[in-house]
């Protein structure tokens, strides 16, 4: 038996036997905005922020370190990186795009897979005129054994419904592309692709949604659900780990698509305030330790017990976020405290059975 042939087996054995076993499949999303020069690297972020950084310093997009932030988020229980993927001109030699890249020439890749969250807000759009480009790199991208499958095809997360069908026109334009793509998948022996949207519980989006031709319903992240920005400046991160289940019982009372959950660590920007997002004078959480990510976690856990009919049968969630460390929501180990996140987020997951 080849090398290959083998490698694809225990890939397979893998995600069939995390679905038997009951336990949801947990994702991360992962943020590739930290290499050399990166302007997300601020200096209030290095100094007045500096408990945030990872054991690996600032800048972590490099195959060794890839290598390690693979191994450490499959020792803690997470199953997948949910890379965000930036459409750029030329495309995929973006910078965002670098760890991506890393991973798929990992020596760790076998531990984890993986899918993408193509980030299509400003900067970055879906095009009529990008759109053959960017589906050709997806659908190599959907016949790597180690791609996320969700309702057994390839899962694709979209950021936004509204800037791709402003690119495109209409909702019948979206579709029929959205349909190609599908049917060019089904060509190369998949079963198509499903196709997810980051949505809130807007009665009109997610009809819209609907509309177009979207297969689930997700979120990128919930911030603003405990957030009120005529209150106090900091907001205790409780009040956000307790409202977050409400929210993905909205978005699945308000759609007959299912819904991945994903949970939100955190927020808080202030180290990317500037004059035009004023994030410095915003609200913000406070309290975000270990115990709020177990109890985030075990919400999570009983949600998808309970809502069994709302969810895919592979039983995936999402976490915003593995390395979002600007926006202080991250479960990469730090230099300050170590992997007591990582370690409350294994314990969490264990006690899904």
């Amino acid at each position: 038996m080849s090398l290959t042939l083998k490698y694809r087996l225990l890939v397979v054995l893998f995600f069939l036997l995390s679905q038997v076993s009951g336990q949801a499949q947990y994702g991360a999303y992962y943020f590739d905005g930290w290499s050399r020069n990166s302007d997300h690297i601020t200096p209030l972020l290095k100094s007045e922020f500096s408990e945030r950084e990872p054991i690996w310093g600032w800048e972590t997009s490099s195959q060794g370190i890839v290598d390690r932030q693979i191994a450490c988020a499959a020792n803690a229980g997470l199953r997948f990186f949910s890379f965000c993927w930036y459409a750029g001109n030329p495309l995929y030699l973006q910078s965002k795009d670098n760890a991506l890249a890393y991973y798929l020439s990992s020596p760790e890749k076998s531990k984890l897979a993986f899918c993408l969250l193509i980030a299509n807000h400003e900067g970055h759009l879906i095009t009529p005129e990008n759109w053959e480009k960017c589906t050709a790199v997806w659908l190599k991208l959907f016949q790597d054994p180690s791609y996320l499958k969700a309702d057994g095809k390839p899962l694709l997360i979209f950021f936004s419904v509204g800037s791709i069908l402003r690119t495109f026109g209409s909702v019948q334009s979206v579709k029929a592309h959205f349909d190609k793509m599908r049917m060019e998948a089904r060509s190369m022996g998949l079963e198509g692709v499903t196709i997810a949207l980051c949505a809130s519980p807007d009665k009109r989006a997610i009809d819209l949604a609907e509309r177009v031709g979207f297969d689930v319903i997700t979120q990128y992240n919930n911030h603003f659900i405990s957030l009120d920005e005529g209150s106090e400046q900091k907001v205790n991160i409780n009040k956000l780990v307790e409202a977050e289940p409400k929210f993905w019982t909205a978005i699945k009372n308000q759609t007959k698509l299912p819904v991945i959950p994903t949970i939100t660590l955190n927020w808080d920007p202030r180290p990317w305030a500037n004059s035009f997002n004023k994030y410095d004078s915003k609200p913000y959480y406070e309290g975000f330790n270990s115990r709020s990510v177990y109890r985030s976690v075990l919400n999570c856990n009983r949600w998808l017990i309970n809502n069994k009919n709302n969810t895919l049968k592979e039983n995936i969630a999402l976490i915003y976020a593995w390395n979002e460390n600007g926006e202080g929501a991250y479960l990469t180990p730090t230099k300050k405290e170590g992997d007591k996140k990582l370690k409350a987020l294994k314990r969490a997951i264990a006690r899904m059975k």
